[in-house]
């Protein structure tokens, strides 16, 4: 086989790895040093990023590799670009919170190794490198939630790692099931035995669905979002859903085909806990005044709305698929920008809850235009891309018109808890523009937002 095959998954794992040792020694306490740490971890990423848009337009995939353990789909790459970009805009926007921590060089190495665990769970073939990079990328997201080490981010760490070794150990049993029911070790094999196979997606999915903190196994979740530091909860909150979902739709996409009762069980299953999610995110979320708890339960909400193509994967398996990677590219940019945002208003104002925002568009319009902005696509507005996102993830359920028409009402209802916030902006107060990198990350996110939204319609019809 041809070695340029392999540069796709090479070229940016050693760098990745290179990176998260050589940042440990670079910063030597002083200032210099950790810029010089920043700096290398945002190189590596940027690198990273451009090396897999290149190869992806180059048409690197289809294709098999290390002996069938890891096998290359434009899906997989999609899921990467995501984690990626979400990881850079943490990334700049933290420099300065990250500036005061006594371990700081060691959360832009956990980060790094985390897009690194996402890189080998996306393009994972076989269940020995989902335990793997499972290993990598999760460990890493919990120790980053508690990095800071003050009482709060480590109460929260503590919930988020107690619910993190329940899930591993679900996660366990559930491919030991999975791997007895298809007879092999590879994921692309044909069922051998329902049952085994359909315990094995039960216990997995749970697992999985812990991580990225859909109803009802989102008890940690308001927490760790709330308590913990808003540079940590930026990256948990968008690459840390990532690193939930890649390895459920690898694990499900490679169930093909699905004889009837595998495919009823994941329609079933999947359409209960996203209406679930859904209904409980919003009305949870309702009720918030505090600006990060509002964030924390409508994430259930936007969960919700990525298990509808994955219900769908029986049905509409591509158009499902397409969407999600939208969906994903959409959520991790605007939580991650929004998280930041609002670590730079809590300084200024003092406080998280609405009320903070208030007097923002008088003197920093900068800044109430990347809110909005950021709001609006999880609301899912045009032109920004969570539109098309919902769009494309709701197109995928036409199928089941009831299943639509609840989507529908749900992300209608979320205006009820999107708009206020945004209404607070431009309402009388004492607010101060002041710059800061968590402002300009999240007015990048913002216009990466629109940018990608404008492309999201052709990024949509090369996915399927």
């Amino acid at each position: 086989m041809q070695f340029s095959l392999y540069l796709p998954l090479v070229i940016p794992s050693l760098i990745m790895v290179s990176s998260s040792i050589v940042v440990l020694f670079l910063d030597n306490g002083e200032e210099k040093g950790f810029l010089r740490s920043v700096y290398l971890t945002f190189v590596t990423l940027l690198v990273s990023l451009f090396v897999f848009l290149v190869f992806f337009l180059l048409k690197y995939y289809d294709y098999s590799l290390f002996s069938y353990s890891v096998y290359l789909t434009p899906f997989g790459y999609f899921i990467v670009i995501a984690s990626i970009l979400a990881s850079l805009i943490v990334i700049a926007g933290g420099v300065t919170e990250l500036k005061d921590w006594d371990n700081r060089s060691s959360f832009l190495s956990l980060v790094t190794l985390t897009n690194l665990g996402v890189v080998y769970l996306a393009f994972a073939y076989n269940v020995l490198m989902i335990f793997a990079s499972w290993g990598i990328a999760s460990a890493a997201t919990y120790v980053i939630a508690m990095l800071k080490k003050d009482y709060n981010s480590t109460e929260a760490g503590v919930k988020y790692l107690v619910m993190g070794l329940l899930s591993s150990s679900l996660m366990i049993v559930g491919l030991a099931f999975y791997v007895l029911g298809i007879n092999n070790l590879s994921l692309d094999a044909s069922i051998s035995y329902s049952t085994l196979v359909i315990l094995g997606i039960l216990f997995f999915s749970v697992a999985f669905l812990f991580k990225i903190g859909a109803f009802p196994f989102q008890g940690w979740l308001p927490d760790v979002y709330s308590m913990a530091d808003r540079v940590s909860v930026a990256f948990v909150s968008s690459v840390g859903k990532i690193v939930g979902i890649a390895p459920l739709v690898v694990i499900l996409y490679y169930i093909q085909p699905m004889n009837y009762p595998v495919s009823l069980t994941v329609f079933a299953m999947f359409t209960i806990i996203a209406v679930a999610s859904l209904v409980f995110g919003n009305v949870a979320a309702f009720s918030r005044r505090d600006f990060a708890a509002m964030l924390s339960y409508s994430s259930i909400t936007q969960v919700g709305f990525m298990l509808i193509p994955i219900a769908m994967f029986p049905y509409d398996e591509s158009v499902g698929l397409a969407g999600l990677m939208i969906y994903l590219l959409a959520y991790s940019i605007a939580q991650a920008g929004l998280f930041l945002a609002l670590s730079h208003v809590e300084k200024i104002s003092g406080t998280s809850s609405y009320d903070g925002f208030r007097g923002i568009a008088a003197v920093d319009k900068a800044l109430a235009f990347a809110v909005s902005v950021l709001l609006l696509s999880l609301l899912g507005l045009p032109p920004i891309i969570g539109f098309w996102a919902k769009l494309f993830v709701l197109e995928s359920s036409f199928s089941q018109p009831w299943l639509t028409l609840i989507g529908f009402l749900n992300s209608a209802i979320a205006a009820g808890y999107y708009i206020p916030p945004i209404r607070e902006m431009f309402r009388e107060g004492n607010f101060q523009r002041v710059s800061s990198p968590e402002r300009s990350s999240a007015l990048v996110a913002s216009i990466l937002s629109i940018i990608v939204g404008i492309i999201a319609p052709l990024i949509f019809g090369v996915l399927i």
